[in-house]
């Protein structure tokens, strides 16, 4: 596979910090596949291992610096990150870091996690809540200063300009639409009022924003683990980063062969589960509120990660009968 510029640019600027690369571990595309957003090197850096991450991202995000203001905010003895060692940002949206490797035996959770693996997660989780700083570290940006409805209501029309997008260039390429208007579109309307109501009043909260099972290293035998991904940092509504891990755990990497009756109880498992979570967090009248949550992530994954991606019709076709079930059963 031929390098993507990301990568070769990841490379120049390796070179010239002293980076010596040896191999590419990962890589992210933005939705669909052939824009990537990110590329992980591994090699050596004075001496040690260590991992060189650039990033060209559609979105905003300041990660080597969220990562260095983590590592002088926190505390706790059972849960790190990765040492920064070098970093530039060339722009709101471009950069690259070199940073410690992990542990040649560090290993993350995996999802869909089974109960057992869930309590540890989420006891990490309320850990990296609380060492993260809890007011912003930077100046925020106008999105950032826009109330949990508001912002609820910018982030979702972004998607729906997605799946707008992808749905008229399979239309042209003739591969069809895979979305009914109707169907779609009398969710959205009602999911985008519901949504409004019940975050006015909510606050926003400055958090990583990204922690799912993944995301979170644990080595074995030792009480440490090493909490990654720093990029999507910013202000979220109350409430938000919760749902998002039962999206990255079970609406995203379940089984999404199940039927429906199977495949809703990973979802509800899980809000039981965070329920106890929420209320250390101080996130009132959980059950009437959390929902709502979820509906935002819904809506998010039928617009962006399931219409606006590159997966197959008959995935996508399938994860919409389960995703337009979950919304009609929780609406």
């Amino acid at each position: 596979m031929s390098k993507s510029e990301l990568q070769k640019w990841a490379e120049e600027k390796g070179r010239e910090a002293g980076f010596k690369v040896e191999e590419k571990i990962y890589q992210a595309d933005y939705y669909k596949t052939g824009r990537v957003r990110n590329v992980i090197l591994s090699g050596v850096f004075q001496g040690k291992p260590a991992v060189l991450k650039a990033y060209d991202d559609p979105r905003m995000t300041d990660e080597p610096e969220v990562l260095k203001k983590f590592h002088e905010n926190n505390k706790s003895s059972r849960l790190t990150a990765p040492r920064l060692y070098e970093h530039e940002m060339t722009s709101p949206k471009k950069g690259w870091f070199i940073m410690e490797k992990l542990p040649d035996n560090a290993v993350p959770f995996q999802s869909p996690l089974s109960r057992e693996e869930r309590e540890k997660f989420l006891e990490a989780f309320l850990e990296y809540r609380r060492s993260f700083p809890s007011t912003p570290t930077r100046e925020l940006t106008l999105v950032e200063k826009l109330s949990a409805s508001e912002y609820h209501d910018h982030r979702i029309n972004n998607w729906l300009q997605l799946a707008t997008d992808k749905e008229q260039d399979d239309h042209w390429s003739g591969k069809g639409k895979v979305l009914d208007a109707e169907e779609i579109l009398s969710r959205y309307q009602q999911g985008m009022r519901a949504i409004r109501e019940a975050f006015q009043g909510r606050g926003m909260r400055w958090c990583h924003g990204h922690v799912k099972p993944k995301e979170i290293f644990q080595v074995p035998g030792e009480d440490m683990m090493y909490l990654t991904d720093f990029a999507h940092a910013k202000m979220y509504p109350e409430g938000y980063e919760l749902a998002f891990m039962i999206w990255a755990d079970h609406i995203m990497s379940a089984d999404w062969h199940q039927d429906y009756s199977e495949w809703r109880k990973g979802v509800f498992s899980w809000i039981e589960d965070i329920k106890p979570v929420a209320e250390e967090l101080g996130i009132k009248d959980f059950d009437n509120f959390f929902p709502y949550c979820v509906i935002e992530r819904i809506l998010g994954t039928i617009l962006a990660d399931v219409c606006a991606s590159d997966k197959p019709r008959e995935e996508k076709e399938k994860r919409l009968s389960l995703l337009y079930q979950l919304f009609d059963e929780l609406i």
